[in-house]
Order: C-alpha cells, then structure tokens, then sequence
C-alpha cells in the first residue's frame, strides 16, 4: 500500500515537475519571466529602435519601462493599437511616451497612471487617451490586463480607489482554439507556473519551434525597416509593407465585409455604465490632480464604416461616439477625430487593416480640427 502511494507521489512530482519546467523554460508569453522585456526597455530607453520579439507580451514590457525610467515624461499615450501611432513625431509633444497594449479594457488604462503615481509620486502632466468603441461596450471579453500580477495589482488598487469596488474579468477567454484565442494563451484567470492549459500552449509551440522554443526572445537594436519595432518614445514602426500604401495591404483592408466583431463589438448597442463610469472616475481623478487629458479617436476604414455606419452593423459605435463627445464637452476636454474615417477625407489606401490607419493617416487626423 504504502509503495503505491510513494509512487503516486513521485508521479505526481514528476509531472508536476516537467508543466513548471516547460511553462518556466518557453514561457512563450512571457508571463512568469520578462527577459525579452527588460532587454528591450533598456535598449528603448537608451534612445533606440528596438526589434519586436515574437509574442512578447506588452503589459510586461510596460512595467519593464517604468521600473527603469528615471524621471517621469511629461506626456503619456494610453490605449490600444490603433493608438500606437501617437508619438512626439505625430502629435508634436516633446519628452512623451506611448503605453498603448493591444486590445486594451477601460482595466488597462488605469494600471500605467497608478505605476507612475507609486514610483514618482504623481501622474505625468498631460494623458492622451485613445479610446476605441468596444472599449466601453458591456460584453468585452479582454482577459490580457489580468495575467501579470503586479499589472493587475495596479489596476485593481486604483480602480477600487476610485470606484469603491475591483474590476471584474466579466466573461473566459473563448474556446475557438484549444491553445489560443484571439493571439493569447487560453489560460485564464490560472496560475501560469501550474496551468495545464498554459503548458499545452507551450507544448504546441515546442512542436512549431523546436529546441528555439527554449531559446526566449532577446532583443536587438533595430535598422531593418521590414521588421516592427519600438521607437525611443514608444510608439511603433511597422514592417515597411505595412507603412506605405500598397496593393496587398488594400486588399487586406477591403477583406473585411460586416461588422467589427472585434471584443465582441457586434453585440455592443449601447455604452456599457460600468466601463463609462471607470473611465470618467479615471479622467476625474487625473484631472483633480492637474493632468491635463485628451481623448483620440482613431477612425476605421471608409469600407468598414459603410458596414458598422452606413448599415448601422456596429450600432454601438456611434453611441460610444456620442457619450465621449459629450463626455468631453461636459469636462472642457479636447477630444480629436472621430469614428468615421470620410469626415477627414480618408481613403482605404491610407490603412492598414479595417481599424488600423497608417502613420500619415494618423497624423492627418491629429492635425484636424478637433473640439
């Protein structure tokens, strides 16, 4: 009896054993260590163009930056991809840096102000929010702001500060892929160092990659414009196919045909009140103490928007619209763009995709008329 336990008991060390080790060893993104990360922000922060690893993970890579930045800049970019665009080049503000992550939640905008505030002791002077539709739609299943402790700590510290209660991861991560979904790890609210699901994502990318799995992802300074990089203020470079206007990237854009059902979009109707009132709680907050704030919105295609605008497919988008204009209005905020890409005279050939326009684009709406 007690040799079958004993050996119970090695199996099950065992294998324990090998899921910490492989999810330790790949850890293929980047949620239990961070060294592509901290090599990268130390290359960016001592003025370079950094490469982009394969899969990093970017909310690591933001605590990475702040834990080495020296002084805090005055002016700070909060948002997703389709605001990665903002920097000092494009919206003329000097010593400023971009913390958009990909497929941020309104959770995600309040983990870099609170970093700031615990390091410097206050919030950086100016906040340029972009701000994308599904960031206050109700059914957003954005899980990416919950993996890295320490990220998640800072969100939830000021979020229950200022809304008397933490955020809550309101729906799972989908079931479309047994490994992944939506370009992340199906692991849920999971430890990573145990997750089962977490060493099935590793195991898969073993097989992909072989012993490079093993490898990580170091970081390098770059001066290929075919590949994505960081800029020293933050903001992106993409590979050169994707940075100038060209055959397959507009048909890329026009392959998309019905509504955004990004962060499950098509079922926004309405603005969600819980993630309004974080984001207006957030911009008070800020605004209480001197942080000067102002809102982007980054338009989608003129395709898409004959979609989600012309057929009314994404009827949440202009009532998002609408709340922040008044949203802004009601505080004195400068809000710039809009949804709608026709309103500024754009084509399908400045974009990259259906909701990402390109550098010049950007630059094109930043520079309109705003209110």
């Amino acid at each position: 009896m007690w040799k079958l336990v004993l050996r119970v008991a090695v199996a099950a060390i065992i294998i324990v054993g090998v899921i910490v080790g492989v999810n330790y060893f790949v850890d293929a993104s980047q949620v239990i260590t961070s060294r592509s990360q901290e090599q990268m922000a130390a290359l960016v922060l001592e003025g370079n163009a950094v490469a982009v690893p394969e899969n990093y993970n970017e909310r690591v890579y933001q605590i990475a930056i702040l834990d080495r930045m020296k002084e805090a800049p005055e002016t700070i970019v909060l948002g997703a991809s389709r605001g990665m665009y903002l920097g000092e080049e494009v919206t003329g503000y000097e010593n400023l840096f971009n913390h958009c992550v990909s497929g941020a939640s309104v959770e995600d905008y309040y983990a870099v102000p609170e970093l700031y505030m615990e390091k410097f002791g206050k919030y950086p002077g100016r906040v340029i929010m972009e701000i994308s539709p599904w960031v206050l739609n109700e059914f957003n299943p954005e899980l990416r702001w919950i993996e890295i402790f320490s990220y998640r700590s800072a969100i939830e510290k000021l979020y229950e500060k200022l809304n008397g209660r933490k955020p809550e991861a309101k729906n799972e991560i989908g079931d479309s892929n047994p490994f992944e979904t939506n370009g992340k790890p199906f692991y849920s609210k999971e430890n990573p160092w145990f997750s089962l699901p977490y060493f099935q994502y590793n195991c898969y990318v073993i097989s992909q990659k072989g012993l490079a799995a093993f490898g990580g992802n170091p970081a390098h300074v770059s001066t290929n414009p075919d590949e994505a990089a960081e800029l020293p203020d933050g903001s992106i470079r993409n590979p050169a196919n994707q940075e100038t206007p060209n055959p397959e990237r507009l048909t890329t854009v026009r392959a998309e045909t019905g509504p955004v059902t990004f962060e499950y979009s098509h079922r926004m109707e309405e603005v969600g009140s819980a993630e309004s009132e974080a984001l207006e709680s957030l911009i008070r907050e800020l605004r209480d103490h001197g942080t000067e704030v102002i809102l982007f919105l980054a338009p989608f295609s003129p395709t898409q928007c004959g979609y989600s605008f012309d057929q009314n497919l994404n009827p949440g988008f202009r009532k998002a619209e609408s709340w922040l204009r008044d949203f802004a209005a009601k505080y004195n905020i400068r809000l710039i763009g809009g949804y709608d890409s026709r309103e500024f005279g754009l084509t399908d050939e400045q974009y990259i995709d259906y909701s990402h326009p390109d550098k010049e684009a950007v630059r094109t709406v930043w520079e309109s008329v705003s209110q």
